[in-house]
């Protein structure tokens, strides 16, 4: 249980702190001036790393930092419910974890695993498959809106949009995670 709380809690925490910053430089700033999804979203780096690092232990954390982005740090970002498809969000990643498992490419931490948790490259196979199940699955349940809201129409353009916009968040997210932190590894 302790390890639950901590888990979903440092899910949160850092989730919130790339929810702020993203909403600082793209909504509060006006880049996106109109809804079609931002071309850099930094929280699904939160989203890849806390699922393939800690697990299913996340997942509250994650999900509570997808509804408290919009309603507190981003109010006009959104002009939907923001429920299922922060659900989804959230999920994808987990969806394409059994989605590799599904095909043969489980997540382990020996030196067999198809996907070893002790080098970096699985980041890039998750994330594009997690962004592409993001992409996707949320932009058909916006698109599918008919209860006090309208649909937001999802074209191929907003669908790439979405894509790209995980990619390049996580991307970024990386890259100064790895600057960040290379001085700290190199003590050790």
């Amino acid at each position: 249980m302790r390890n639950f709380i901590i888990y979903s809690l440092t899910a949160f925490i850092f989730s919130s702190v790339l929810w702020i910053i993203w909403s600082f430089f793209t909504v509060q700033a006006g880049i996106v001036p109109n809804w079609m999804g931002s071309l850099l979203y930094l929280p699904h780096a939160a989203r890849v790393l806390m699922v393939v690092y800690f697990g299913w232990r996340s997942i509250p954390g994650l999900y509570l930092a997808e509804i408290w982005g919009p309603v507190y740090v981003a109010q006009d970002a959104y002009n939907f419910a923001i429920w299922i498809p922060s659900a989804i969000s959230v999920l994808s990643v987990p969806a394409a974890l059994y989605s590799l498992r599904f095909f043969g490419f489980p997540l382990g931490t020996t030196i067999e695993s198809p996907l070893n948790k002790r080098n970096y490259k699985h980041i890039g196979l998750i994330t594009m498959i997690s962004s592409f199940f993001n992409a996707l699955l949320v932009n058909v349940y916006l698109s599918q809106i008919h209860a006090n809201f309208e649909p937001i129409e999802a074209d191929i353009t907003q669908v790439l949009r979405f894509f790209i916009g995980d990619m390049l968040g996580v991307l970024v997210v990386f890259i100064f995670l790895a600057i960040f932190l290379k001085p700290v590894i190199d003590k050790s």
